[in-house]
């Protein structure tokens, strides 16, 4: 092994997943990149795992364990591993095949980093690709900060340096979700983690995986984040602390939006404003409830979003939170700043699906709510368009290209 090539462990965690875990086995040893080290962990399988991880012989490590759960089988196959790079990738995901070859490059570009993320695509139980792609770029000084507003990882988009692990800790096995954020989070404190703007994994959605329990979710992201800042405030605030929880709020009214829970998902926009009430003047609070409806794979797809049912539940909310007895009283100050937000990103979805009808009624009850919105360039220009109309629109883009 030249110095130039050093052993990289892809640790495959698996649990039943038997129908997928071929698919991320070949995903390896399709890698343009060597030497590679595969160890599958089964975690207690009751399926035929072990059948499908047999018929790649001494291709691939197999370690049988009772069963523990996620974490402790990714600790399982951390302790076993002889790596110098480290890769962890779920049984039911699959790397590109230049995953590796790109991302050790990346690297050796930069011996100061630590570790490299990718971009990622999600694909339906059989690889077909949907539309949602998450390619997100942070700067390493900032990237702590970034997720501590919420997960956008996936486990298989990271590729750390063993040392990264043997000073931040292994995966908490007391978590039973959200045990990879807690391991980025620490991660992204200490060390420096660069992006690379390859999308280099494919990740599977499926019915039923934890992440369609929001409930779950909502606790281990709760005890995520008394890990990483401490317990949740009692009172309102515009702090990195107070921002962490609301944002944690936020992502589980999402989700209680997309399973079709509204009165929990309400629940969660309350707590979300009263702990951290300048997120009801963010943009992309209004993005994530305005997607609210579209499954995983799906979100932010103007094709198939419809924004005039999808902001039926957020203009319930809205209405409910500031007639609300418990809502504080520095989130009922923001009332009408908070509204004309809301229907200014609302305007902006509609205009993003040709909704132009939609989008003008949204724009107009915006500079309803502050007239100072109608100088907003984002507001103004596109409501202007709206008037001009789709036919129109088309029109002038064709005479601009002759």
């Amino acid at each position: 092994m030249s110095p130039e090539s050093p052993l990289v462990s892809v640790i495959i965690p698996n649990y039943n997943h038997a129908r997928f875990l071929g698919d991320a086995i070949r995903s390896v040893l399709n890698q343009t990149y060597r030497p590679v080290e595969i160890i599958v962990v089964d975690d207690g399988s009751t399926d035929d795992s072990a059948k499908v991880a047999a018929a790649f012989g001494d291709q691939i490590r197999y370690i049988y364990q009772t069963n523990a759960g996620l974490s402790a089988a990714r600790n399982t196959g951390l302790r076993a591993s002889k790596g110098e790079l480290i890769g962890v990738l779920d049984a039911d995901d699959m790397y590109e095949p230049n995953f590796l070859e790109t991302l050790v490059a990346a690297l050796q570009a930069d011996p100061a980093a630590d570790g490299v993320y990718c971009g990622y695509r999600f694909v339906d139980e059989a690889d077909n690709p949907l539309p949602q792609i998450e390619n997100r770029p942070v700067s390493p000084a900032d990237l702590y900060t970034a997720l501590l507003d919420g997960n956008f990882f996936v486990p298989e988009s990271v590729f750390l340096r063993r040392r990264v692990y043997d000073e931040v800790g292994f995966f908490d096995e007391s978590l039973r979700a959200c045990e990879d954020w807690d391991v980025w989070l620490r991660a992204a404190k200490k060390f420096r983690l660069i992006h690379s703007p390859h999308i280099l994994t494919r990740h599977r959605v499926l019915a039923g995986s934890m992440s369609t329990d929001p409930l779950r979710m909502l606790t281990a992201r709760l005890a995520v984040l008394k890990k990483h800042v401490g317990a949740e405030p009692a009172s309102a605030g515009d702090s990195l602390l107070h921002r962490a929880y609301g944002r944690a709020y936020l992502g589980s009214c999402v989700e209680y939006l997309q399973y079709g829970h509204p009165q929990r998902s309400y629940e969660c926009f309350q707590k979300m404003a009263n702990i951290c009430p300048s997120l009801l003047l963010e943009v992309d609070t209004y993005y994530q409830l305005g997607c609210g409806d579209q499954p995983k794979g799906h979100m932010g797809d103007l094709a198939s979003l419809n924004v005039r049912r999808n902001s039926l539940p957020l203009l319930g909310m809205m209405e409910r939170l500031f007639a609300d007895a418990s809502t504080a009283h520095e989130v009922k100050r923001l009332q009408r700043a908070a509204r004309a937000r809301m229907f200014h990103s609302l305007g902006l979805l509609a205009y993003g699906t040709r909704e132009f009808d939609l989008a003008r009624r949204f724009f107009r009850r915006a500079v309803q709510n502050d007239f100072k919105r109608l100088f907003a360039p984002s507001l103004l220009s596109r409501w202007v368009k709206s008037l001009l109309g789709e036919r129109l629109l088309e029109r002038l883009k064709a005479l601009r290209r002759r």
